[in-house]
């Protein structure tokens, strides 16, 4: 991989920039399809390979979350320094591939391991792309491309839902095969196969992609290296300094993350509370995503131009705390209502609040992260909220459960969680949002300043 030099580089047309957001939004979608498979097929894996829902929620947080939120900072310092469409183009062969794998599987240690290999591939998405987007826009103009981007998880959730669902019911009406080679294969198995190969194609496309100038260099409060980028080391120190403004959007955004991932037990809940088929359980889902996402990405947006209008300069932070709060009301009482209507109508509103926050944590990061530890800032950004909302959230639910002794109390499980989580990220936001804004103004300032801008 060659080094792009951090000052010079591609400037692009607004039509052309636009492109690498659909682009790279597109890719987002395939990542979140790949990522949310196997929720979809719960029951299926947890009977052939006679799993207990703890190792379940195993399967759905830690396996995928441990080389997602780990290795997402050597890419990140890769990313600073080399060219992020070929890591991307790497990172989606390896991810596809994986997804692909897990179709092999013949036992949960297996599958346990095709599902790293998923995170691992998955884990340079959001340094590169939010770095790509963020060097193709002007600071007060990143908001809607950056939002953009983020409503490509709830798009790749929905249509992980909205089609896999039925596919994965179709397929399940066919009896287990024998394949040469292969074996007996399981019509689960045979889902991995379908869902993994095609997105293959985006590895190509990422070289249509070419390389923007670096921005938001700081001359000051960072140190760089000979090839313009900070060493890992001078970023956590960076951030370690300014610990109080970072952490209120860490853990606003962990939050945000924790509660989407109960998402993860939906097949599970509509099966065990009102007796739904994953077809069912695929149709509704993917609809809520598909409406409530774009609804709650336009209402961030809004929020956040409002704001800015106001002459806030936390302007993105203050929409992830309303996203935040929506979320929590959401998630914390869609499992527990008295019909579904009620389950149906609360679980949307859980989905436009969680689109609300998610779009705006990135676009909040991209403004107090100067530009030499960009990509690797973001990786720091999801280790951190990986940690707690990938490799967190979905083994307590299962634990609980089983704890509980009965599988129709995985919806005092999710609300519970979702109550928990909740309540101690607002407190958390409301009294560092102080902390933040300082930090924006300090870059501000910085950047102002530098003669690398």
């Amino acid at each position: 991989m060659s080094a792009p030099a951090p000052l010079r580089g591609y400037r692009a047309s607004r039509r052309y920039a636009w492109y690498v957001v659909i682009l790279l939004t597109l890719t987002q979608v395939v990542s979140y399809i790949d990522r949310f498979l196997p929720s979809l097929l719960i029951e299926q894996i947890k009977g052939d390979l006679s799993l207990s829902d703890f190792q379940v929620g195993l399967l759905l947080g830690p396996a995928f979350g441990l080389f997602y939120v780990f290795v997402g900072l050597p890419i990140g310092w890769m990313a600073d320094r080399y060219s992020r469409r070929r890591i991307l183009a790497i990172a989606i062969s390896l991810w596809c591939a994986m997804t692909a794998a897990a179709g092999l599987a013949k036992g949960f240690g297996p599958l346990f391991c095709a599902r790293l290999g998923v995170g691992l591939g998955e884990a340079a998405v959001a340094p590169c792309s939010v770095s790509l987007i963020s060097d193709y826009f002007e600071r007060p103009k990143r908001p809607p491309a950056i939002s953009t981007f983020m409503a490509g998880t709830f798009i790749g959730a929905g249509a992980a839902f909205l089609f896999g669902g039925p596919l994965v019911f179709a397929i399940g009406q066919i009896p287990a095969m024998s394949l040469p080679l292969l074996g007996e294969v399981h019509t689960w198995q045979l889902a991995f196969f379908i869902v993994g190969l095609p997105g293959l194609l985006f590895a190509g496309l990422m070289f249509t992609i070419r390389e923007p100038r670096r921005m938001d260099q700081a001359a000051r409060g960072i140190e760089s290296g000979a090839a313009g980028a900070a060493s890992t080391g001078a970023a956590l120190r960076y951030i370690r300094l300014r610990w109080r403004g970072f952490g209120t959007l860490f853990a606003g955004s962990a939050a945000v993350v924790t509660l989407g991932s109960l998402a993860f037990w939906n097949a599970a809940f509509f099966a065990r509370t009102w007796g739904w088929d994953v077809g069912q359980v695929g149709l509704a889902t993917g609809l809520l995503y598909f409406t409530g996402g774009p609804i709650g990405t336009l209402l961030g947006i809004r929020l956040t131009h409002r704001w800015i209008g106001r002459g806030r300069s936390d302007a993105s932070m203050r929409t992830l705390g309303v996203g935040l709060a929506i979320a929590v009301a959401g998630f914390a009482t869609f499992t527990i209502m008295p019909s579904i209507a009620l389950t149906l109508a609360a679980l949307f509103a859980a989905f436009v609040g969680q689109a609300t926050a998610a779009a705006a944590g990135p676009a909040s990061l991209t403004l107090i992260a100067p530009g030499q530890m960009k990509s690797q800032a973001v990786a720091i950004y999801y280790l951190f909220i990986g940690i707690f909302g990938q490799l967190l959230s979905t083994p307590p639910v299962g634990l609980m459960t089983d704890l509980f002794g009965d599988p129709a109390m995985l919806r005092w499980a999710m609300s519970i969680q979702a109550l928990a989580v909740g309540a101690l990220a607002l407190t958390l936001l409301a009294l560092g949002l102080r902390h933040y804004r300082a930090a924006v103004d300090e870059l501000e300032h910085i950047i102002a300043a530098s003669p690398l801008r």
